[in-house]
């Protein structure tokens, strides 16, 4: 296994250690207020993991699809569907999903997980438009317009 496969599937690993830490943790430092949303909490959940599922689908379709950071040889850059409106809708839906998940859980300890999903799929965005920036030529124009995670409004000036 090469170095760079191996960082790879390091980050592959520590997103799935979180992706089940948020599963399985049991609800420590309990928020009573959000109980009475629990039932959002799980809406929210749906949405999230219907995103992920679309923006999935929108890569295996156009053959760039892999659990890695590093693109697929032979992949393509995806500027279409989703991806028009942001440059990572697959760890957008995850981290809705994962904010839901906290919400349902009404914990604390899913609130920290959340945020250290977040601070997560930031580092490894960055390490990922690293290597698309070296593969396209046109990745950086693609990211000055698209933002990261989250559509946000446009304000003309």
């Amino acid at each position: 296994m090469t170095a760079a496969s191996l960082k790879d599937l390091s980050w592959v690993v520590v997103q799935l250690i979180l992706l089940a830490g948020l599963l399985l943790a049991p609800a420590f430092g309990l928020l009573p207020v959000l109980i009475p949303l629990r039932s959002l909490g799980l809406s929210i959940c749906i949405i999230g993991l219907g995103l992920s599922g679309v923006a999935t689908w929108q890569l295996r379709a156009g053959r760039s699809l892999t659990p890695m950071p590093s693109p697929r040889n032979g992949a393509t850059l995806l500027t279409s569907g989703l991806y028009r409106h942001v440059r990572h809708p697959v760890y957008s839906g995850l981290l809705v999903w994962a904010f839901g998940i906290a919400i349902a859980a009404a914990s604390l300890v899913h609130f920290v997980l959340f945020a250290l999903l977040w601070v997560f799929f930031t580092a490894k965005a960055a390490h990922e438009e690293r290597m698309l920036n070296q593969k396209f030529p046109s990745y950086a124009e693609y990211a000055a317009r698209t933002p990261r995670f989250f559509p946000c409004r446009r304000h003309s000036t």
